[in-house]
């Protein structure tokens, strides 16, 4: 029961941030990679025009309006309906649709094997009960030789290592609106940042879970957060 609670606990409390505060903090080194980032990586391996990418814990819909505007199929999928909410309203246009599905990571992804040619999740393993597990998932839905993204936090992450009160003052100042309830928001998650006990990597922490998976590293960066790119292996 305590952890049927605390699942609900986490899908209401990003919900609320996701429609009224993540959107609204104009930190560039938060969102990252940027959107074109993602692009830019993807372009160097396109399949084929169309080619289906999954964006695992899409959040607000910034890395699939970004997908989608560049040619891509995308589904982006997240638990939390309220980031869900804001995702649909980036879907419209004829250059911009993508599809959304709420999901849970944790019970795995309702997809055949092999059916997508990328996947992305940026800044979600953490949040999740078993990231390993997660990583098998997406390696069973990507088609051989298919790319995996993967934005991670770091363990001497700023949010560790910098007075807290430093931290809550930078993001407050980085909301467009400061509205008492949207300060609440953001000092409740960088709370959470702070104290939970959620999984953060170094770039040989990256490296090694993701081998553990069979995938193949192709590129691991260190900057806000950890930045890999992997290969599903041929096998």
């Amino acid at each position: 029961m305590k952890r049927t609670l605390g699942s609900q606990g986490r899908r209401l409390f990003w919900s609320i941030y996701g429609r009224y505060a993540w959107d609204e903090q104009q930190d560039p080194t938060r969102i990252y990679p940027p959107p074109a980032q993602i692009v830019t990586i993807l372009a160097g391996r396109r399949i084929r025009h169309g080619a289906r990418v999954l964006d695992a814990g899409c959040g607000t819909g910034n890395y699939a309006r970004a997908l989608a505007q560049a040619g891509y199929a995308v589904v982006a999928m997240d638990f939390a309906p309220g980031m869900l909410v804001k995702a649909q309203a980036k879907s419209a246009g004829p250059t911009a649709r993508f599809a959304l599905l709420a999901a849970d990571l944790n019970a795995g992804i309702t997809f055949p094997d092999g059916y997508f040619d990328h996947v992305m999740s940026i800044s979600v393993l953490q949040t999740l009960v078993d990231p390993l597990a997660v990583l098998h998932e997406f390696r069973r839905v990507l088609k051989p030789g298919g790319t995996l993204i993967l934005s991670l936090p770091k363990r001497n992450a700023a949010v560790l290592t910098q007075p807290l009160t430093q931290v809550i003052r930078g993001r407050v100042d980085q909301l467009q609106r400061r509205t008492p309830g949207k300060i609440l928001l953001v000092v409740v998650k960088a709370l959470a940042d702070r104290y939970h006990r959620g999984a953060r990597w170094t770039v040989a922490d990256a490296t090694a879970m993701l081998q553990a998976a069979n995938f193949v590293p192709r590129s691991i960066e260190e900057g806000p957060q950890i930045l890999a790119v992997a290969l599903r292996s041929q096998e």
